[in-house]
């Protein structure tokens, strides 16, 4: 077939797609039309591809195509065609069209890097321009921003805002990314921001971990892991995404808002021809050195073998990877690896386009990856159907449509004493008593598996009766379905007659939002828009699971199949519900004052609380706009916002409950949670200052942000007075937290010719958080982190050895920086970092190749190794004891030994709160080139080939010697302090991708 033809045939099938969708939608009658036809350039320069082109007053727009051009079939009459690009200033064009008849609308456009008119709607009561925000608001456009091929979302988000971290959890298949903003702002409460898409919230903390039950098994026996509903986006399907970082921006979202929001805006069709995106992706992961120069992989390659000489580590034999992987065949005492590289692929296409009345953007995706463990694997489909209805001039209609399937199948790792990593680490001291790889397989011979079905589907209409007028209404859906399956065989080595846990998990998110806005205006240069809505967002969630254990033989097993057997169900529902009211004075378009408020009823309150509300006030002045103002400084803005927003209590924690137990045979209970009429949700304050400026003819870009956020009605567990009847603690609000700090980022155009350009970027974040009250609560644990009043929020408390280095007796006396309710305890500092420095750049060269490139380094944050303080209380020869281990067994003496080899490296002494260690680090987030190959592959419109490194480069402060920061222990993503167990870091990714548009 000619190239031609086929590319007809491909356009044919494209139309026939959309053909097929528009017979479901409704005839519409609409008015006389003609047709506008145009151009948009950027000034002094080339053709705009992707603006978006709309008619004022109507819900009628497209966007241009890569030649900037634009056809748009709108009422007859005098028309305001409005331009609005990214970089651009916007643009307008008053124009009169015939009915039945081409107006041409050309339109050239001024550059702009502070983007005024540029449309946010995330923390808005509808679209709303930047000029007019009082508030930051992190915007993320992948088009312009995204050079790489980012393997998941949460990838994509690393290094991408000030004041947004992003960390990974374990080199395990499927593990999922902590996201925090602005710091920590509960210590009983989800961390996580809440994520919406296209309007529709979704689900935010992570997905079930593979684990059995408390009380039918110990829980670490699992792959240790959670996945993150974040990762079952295709990155390729998102145009923008927009972040708030705190209740100062998110007085809208109510009582769920207080740890910011997150939402995502997935592609849409556009009027014109379909055009296809084709992308195929090649490559692998790679865990990077995380031990000591003789160790760096910790047992998992070879060591090599080493002496002590004059109390110096010596190699005496350099051992290489001889002998292949250790799995699935591995050979006696063989030296080989229990690592690999793990082969990533992946096949992506869409097609879009539209007609006058009806547009679509539909896309699949495929993925296929292997884990750097042996058993390690992903398999991801997802697909996507977004359709959007012109059905009047005055009524659009969105919907939005996606399915995910998630496979994962991992590796026993963590903290399992069934487990593999756990047992390679530790050597011949392990739970086998041995290090032979022949061994350690029989630990694999087990099946962890996880699979999840996922919906996100909804619907958006906009109705502007009047050009004054406009309404939105969103309902949505989110359903995931994840199956937990977790199979230890008959005749596994640790339990002969084997073990089956399975589990199913139903979540469900429902969506329904409104929101209005009337513009009006007072005088000729006074105006304002008022808004109202509501929101409603009901969670659920639906566990059952079964246990069984002792199989009368071999094969596939069932529960029921099992001698002995337990079941459990859970099932949680929770409703919040809210209204609003917001207005926005304009004065001369350079003067903004909002006011705002909103009430929020949600079912986990206490019975006698009632509605809380959420008050906000902002002020932007766009004080370049002023005659005063020199136009060759360039443009600036000036903000100031204050806002309240709330995170809930726990569904139970107003209830009084009983926990059932059996007595003698007979049901039976005992006292569970008190319950707490008045309890409410946690109300976090924030004021935000700060101003966004492009300055020098726009080649410099800033923007700076001063926050101070004060969480008050903060929910801690209270001890209960045993005489009233032996109740558990009880959540009550009687905490306050604080975090400040700031945000700059700073973007500058050094070089601006036509074929060569350079970039550079760079952001600072800092963090101070403190605990300022109590309420009288006694100081507390949350996991790993201290909550004391005058310390950082979740704080590293520990043993401190103030001569750690030096041969001599530990000083370990605490007397400075000591917590006043445990003996002899130093408070180290915060377990978040509270310092980040983000780096950007991006050079331009000839023929359109791009070399880019992002890094981020984090100061001041502490981690605990819980790996390496679970391994020396168990006499294991650790690599951070090698020197130790040598003096002693060579018939030295302590005496020889530093004042922490005394307390971590002799078992009869060790102290597992000495292993607090600085985690600062660096990594080359993403390191990417990009070439046009167009003339290698006449038959396409564009092609591309991308090749990107990712978490490849890496420093990490030597106080933490093994291991990589960005580990935590079994719950990653749900984790309230990160510490380090027994799980292989995060990977590097090297991928290949080739990109086809025609």
């Amino acid at each position: 077939m000619t190239y031609n033809r086929w590319r007809s045939s491909v356009s044919a099938a494209g139309t026939l797609l959309a053909l097929a969708a528009l017979v479901l939608a409704p005839a519409v009658a609409l008015a006389q039309t003609g047709t506008v036809e145009g151009r948009v350039t950027a000034v002094g320069g080339g053709p705009i591809a992707g603006a978006q082109v709309t008619v004022e007053g109507t819900n009628l727009g497209t966007r241009t195509d890569e030649d900037g051009r634009f056809t748009l079939l709108v009422p007859a009459g005098t028309q305001t065609i409005r331009v609005l690009a990214i970089g651009y200033r916007v643009g307008t064009l008053q124009i009169r069209v015939v009915p039945g008849q081409t107006t041409t609308a050309n339109l050239e456009l001024n550059r702009s890097v502070l983007r005024l008119d540029e449309v946010v709607v995330t923390g808005t009561a509808g679209e709303t321009r930047r000029r007019e925000l009082g508030s930051s608001v992190a915007q993320i456009n992948l088009a312009a921003q995204v050079e790489e091929v980012p393997a998941n979302v949460e990838q994509l988000l690393q290094a991408r805002a000030a004041g947004l971290t992003v960390m990974q959890t374990a080199g395990s298949a499927g593990a999922g990314a902590q996201i925090r903003l602005r710091g920590a702002v509960s210590v009983s409460q989800s961390n996580q921001p809440i994520i919406y898409i296209d309007g529709i919230r979704i689900r935010s903390e992570g997905y079930a971990r593979n684990a059995p039950a408390p009380g039918a098994d110990f829980t670490g026996r699992s792959g240790n892991i959670q996945a993150s509903p974040l990762n079952d986006i295709n990155p390729a399907d998102i145009e923008r995404i927009e972040i708030i970082k705190g209740a100062a921006a998110a007085t809208l979202y109510g009582t769920e808002a207080s740890a910011g929001v997150i939402q995502i805006f997935t592609k849409k069709g556009a009027r014109g021809r379909p055009r296809w995106n084709v992308e195929v992706n090649q490559g692998f992961a790679q865990v990077r050195p995380f031990g000591t120069d003789w160790n760096p992989f910790l047992n998992f390659k070879p060591a090599d073998s080493i002496t002590v000489v004059n109390g110096q580590i010596q190699v005496v034999e350099k051992r290489k990877v001889t002998d292949g992987q250790c799995h699935p065949n591995p050979k006696p005492r063989a030296r080989c690896s229990w690592l690999r590289n793990g082969y990533m692929q992946g096949y992506k296409g869409s097609v879009t386009g539209g007609f006058d009345q009806f547009q679509y953007f539909v896309s699949g995706s495929w993925d296929h990856n292997q884990g750097v463990l042996p058993q390690d694997e992903e398999k991801k489909l997802v697909t996507r159907a977004n359709f959007s209805f012109d059905l009047s001039e005055k009524l659009r209609l969105d919907v939005n449509n996606s399915y995910t399937n998630f496979r994962i199948r991992n590796t026993p790792s963590g903290n399992n004493a069934q487990g593999l990593t756990l047992n390679v680490y530790r050597a011949e001291r392990n739970y086998r008593s041995s290090s032979d790889p022949a061994v350690l397989d029989s630990l694999l011979n087990q099946r962890i598996t996880t699979e999840i079905d996922r919906l996100i589907t909804g619907a958006t209409v906009y109705y502007n009766p009047l050009p004054w007028f406009t309404n939105r209404f969103t309902i949505g859906y989110d359903f995931a379905n994840q199956e937990n399956r977790n199979l230890r065989p008959f005749g596994f080595v640790s339990q002969p007659l084997g073990i089956l846990f399975d589990e199913q998990n139903k979540y469900s998110t429902l969506t329904a939002d409104y929101a209005g806005n009337i513009d009006y205006r007072l005088t000729g240069a006074l105006s304002g828009t008022f808004s109202f809505g509501g929101q409603s967002i009901a969670n659920q969630r639906i566990r059952t699971h079964a246990f069984g254990r002792d199989f009368a033989g071999p094969g596939e097993p069932t529960v029921t199949g099992a001698s002995r057997y337990i079941a459990n169900e859970s099932r949680l529902r929770v409703i919040n519900a809210g209204f609003f009211f917001q207005n926005v004075f304009k004065l001369s378009d350079r003067y903004f004052l909002t006011g705002g408020v909103r009430f929020d009823g949600n079912s986990a309150f206490g019975e006698a609380l009632g509605i809380q509300a959420y008050p906000k006030a902002s002020f932007s002045y766009v004080i370049s706009e002023e005659p005063f103002w020199p136009q060759g400084l360039g443009e600036v803005k000036l903000r100031a916002a204050v806002g309240w927003a709330g995170r809930a209590p726990g569904a139970f924690d107003k209830l009084r409950t009983w926990s059932p137990i059996p007595v003698g045979g007979q049901p039976g209970f005992t006292p569970d949670n008190l319950g707490d009429t008045l309890i409410g949700p946690e109300r976090t304050r924030e004021i935000e200052v700060g101003f966004d400026a492009g300055l020098f003819n726009n080649r410099l870009a800033a923007e700076f942000t001063w926050y101070h956020r004060l969480t008050t009605d903060a929910l801690m567990e209270v001890v209960q007075i045993p005489s009233l009847g032996g109740w558990d603690p009880q959540a009550a609000n009687v905490g306050t937290l604080q975090n400040k700090g700031f945000e700059l980022t700073v973007n500058a155009t050094l070089i601006d010719a036509p074929n060569f350009g350079l970039e550079l970027g760079g952001s600072v974040f800092s963090n101070k958080s403190l605990v300022k009250d109590l309420g009288g609560a006694p100081p507390f644990f949350v996991g790993d982190g201290w909550v004391e009043e005058g310390f950082p929020i979740l704080a590293a408390a520990g043993k401190i050895i103030k001569n750690k280095d030096q041969i001599a007796p530990p000083d370990t006396i605490c007397t400075e920086n000591c917590s006043k309710a445990l003996t002899n305890t130093y408070i180290f500092g915060p377990t978040l970092p509270e310092w980040i420095y983000g780096m950007t750049a991006s050079i331009r060269l000839p023929r359109g190749i791009t070399l880019s490139a992002r890094g981020e380094l984090q100061l001041g944050a502490y981690i605990y190794d819980g790996a390496s303080g679970n391994a020396l209380s168990r006499s294991v020869r650790w690599p951070t004891c090698a020197r130790a281990h040598g003096i002693l067994d060579q018939g030295g003496t302590v005496d020889q030994l530093t004042a922490w080899e005394r307390i971590a490296c002799i078992p009869a002494n060790h102290d597992f709160d000495i292993h607090w260690y600085k985690q600062d680090f660096f990594k080359l987030r993403d390191l990417t080139l990009n070439i046009p190959v167009s003339w290698a592959i006449r038959a396409v419109d564009q092609a591309t080939l991308t090749i990107s490194v990712n978490n490849y480069f890496k420093w990490v402060n030597d106080d933490l010697r093994l291991f990589d920061p960005e580990m935590t222990q079994r719950n990653g993503v749900d984790e309230q302090v990160r510490s380090i167990g027994e799980h292989v870091p995060p990977p590097a990714t090297i991928m290949a991708s080739l990109r086809l548009s025609f």
